[in-house]
């Protein structure tokens, strides 16, 4: 015989199915629109069509101009960290 309690569907450890169609779990209340999703043929970082395209391990496409740029950047925030943290050891 169930449990007085359990009709208030507070005693389990997971949601139940009602619960979740209540709560609008898993549900898509709004579609994306056309500008919300990237072309095919652009690059990720720049968001235009690709100008001499280069494509990392994980299949990430870039142009070469940007990616140099990105990476050179990330290489002096690199240094500007280790700096700062030497100078306030």
């Amino acid at each position: 015989m169930p449990q007085r309690h359990s009709k208030n569907n507070n005693d389990l450890a997971f949601f139940t199915y009602d619960e979740k169609r209540k709560l609008g779990y898993g549900t898509q209340r709004e579609r994306l629109g056309k500008d919300s999703i990237k072309p095919f043929d652009a690059c990720c970082l720049c968001l235009k069509p690709f100008i001499d395209p280069m494509c990392c391990q994980k299949g990430h496409v870039f142009c070469k101009e940007c990616i140099l740029e990105c990476l050179l950047a990330q290489k002096k925030d690199i240094q500007r960290f280790d700096w700062f943290s030497l100078r306030n050891s």
